[in-house]
């Protein structure tokens, strides 16, 4: 019986199933969703901080900015699908050279970024805690602390992300693989290149 998604058993998920677009968008919608619901609950916790520590005006200001940013965030996120998607089918031209469609690719990138919610979770839980050990009793320093915080973990989030990254290349090298026909070799040094590339983009 064929999976249900391809998050464990991609290859055999695309060779049963096909490139179906739709459940792809879903698992993109998904991701879409956790990042805007991470983003809102630390704008939710942020406010409440300033509330308590009597800031109430700045609370309002900021929620209002937080959420017109968290929007474009969100909409930037889907555009990136869609980016991906174009430097996987590059570089599965470049590297394996047969023919397919640009579909089968978009397929694979958008079931890629399922994976992104394990760091979407981490990122919260980083910026959570960083938040309840800054001071409000200034802006400067609740920005240093904040950064201070949010930096001491960063030789941390580049291993989680790694890892993450790793499950993203598994899942593309099986889509490449089917899509494009291609030998394990190639199609992995496709998803290797697109994932990790990615990985080394988000830790700038």
């Amino acid at each position: 019986m064929a999976p249900r998604t391809p998050l464990s058993r991609p290859r055999q998920y695309f060779e049963e199933r096909g490139f179906d677009l739709w459940p792809a968008a879903g698992a993109v919608a998904v991701a879409a969703l956790a990042l805007a619901a991470a983003l809102f609950g630390f704008a939710a916790l942020f406010v409440r901080r300033l509330r308590a520590a009597g800031h109430g005006d700045a609370a309002a200001r900021v929620w209002s900015a937080l959420s017109e940013e968290i929007v474009g965030i969100v909409v930037l996120f889907f555009v990136g699908w869609v980016v991906t998607a174009g430097v996987l089918y590059v570089a599965a031209r470049l590297f394996v050279g047969y023919d397919a469609g640009f579909r089968e690719t978009l397929v694979v990138a958008g079931w890629g970024t399922a994976p992104s919610i394990l760091n979407t979770v981490f990122a919260f839980a980083v910026l959570a805690f960083a938040l309840d050990a800054a001071s409000f009793a200034t802006a400067e320093a609740f920005a240093r602390q904040f950064k201070s915080t949010v930096g001491s973990t960063g030789v941390y989030r580049a291993l989680f992300t790694f890892a993450v990254a790793g499950w993203q290349a598994f899942i593309y090298t099986e889509g490449v693989a089917v899509a494009f026909d291609a030998d394990g070799g190639s199609a992995l040094k496709v998803g290797v290149l697109v994932a990790y590339g990615g990985w080394l983009l988000s830790l700038f």
